[in-house]
């Protein structure tokens, strides 16, 4: 049963009670969501990545996987992932403590969160940047860097991102676009920092 009538929270609600025991399978999502899977898969790959600590091997698998769904994501076409993956279960206890922390999630801020502003979310231009924009925020997220929040910028603006999408919330995606030019600001002082370092060690040993 696809679920591209109801919302987001609804949505939820029914890829918890599909998950049974066993756990659930990544190509249910894709059935339930149907043309908006892209954006859930985003959403539900990046909600490990949203606390501070990285997790470098995860993320880069992660990150992967989203570059890929991005790709799909601008040419419009419905997600594909290799085999193996799509017929992986996801965990029981994974699948409903992702299920419960959106709908937590979801229930404190579903007044600011609304339809509204959206007439320019499916222009193919914007629907072009917003995939690469996830595209290049997931290759950050990929970087295996053992560096506090390194993980989490990135998500945090693919969660608001694809929370936008999903909810058709024009403004929501505006504010995803502030929160990606902070996380750039993050990571070109990242690469600063990482330039004057190796600079000062050359200088220290002679080279």
């Amino acid at each position: 049963m696809s679920t591209e009538q109801f919302s987001l929270k609804e949505a939820i609600l029914v890829v918890k009670k599909k998950s049974d025991p066993n756990g659930l399978y990544v190509v249910d999502i894709i059935t339930t969501f149907g043309a908006r899977s892209h954006a859930f898969l985003v959403l539900f790959f990046c909600l490990p990545f949203i606390q501070p600590l990285p997790m470098m091997g995860l993320s880069t698998v992660f990150g992967g996987i989203i570059i890929l769904l991005s790709t799909f994501m601008a040419l419009e076409k419905s997600p594909w992932l290799p085999k193996k993956f799509m017929s992986k279960h996801i965990k029981h206890n994974l699948v409903v403590s992702s299920c419960d922390a959106l709908i937590k999630l979801l229930s404190k801020t579903e007044k600011l969160i609304k339809p509204r502003f959206n007439f320019w979310l499916k222009l193919p231009p914007v629907r072009i940047f917003n995939a690469f924009s996830i595209a290049f925020f997931a290759f950050l997220l990929a970087l295996p860097l053992p560096i506090p929040f390194s993980n989490s910028v990135p998500a945090y603006f693919m969660v608001l991102n694809a929370i936008g999408l999903l909810e058709d919330d024009g403004v929501l995606i505006l504010v995803s676009y502030v929160i990606a030019i902070a996380g750039l600001l993050f990571f070109a002082s990242l690469g600063m920092g990482a330039t004057e370092f190796i600079d000062w060690f050359r200088l220290k040993i002679g080279i």
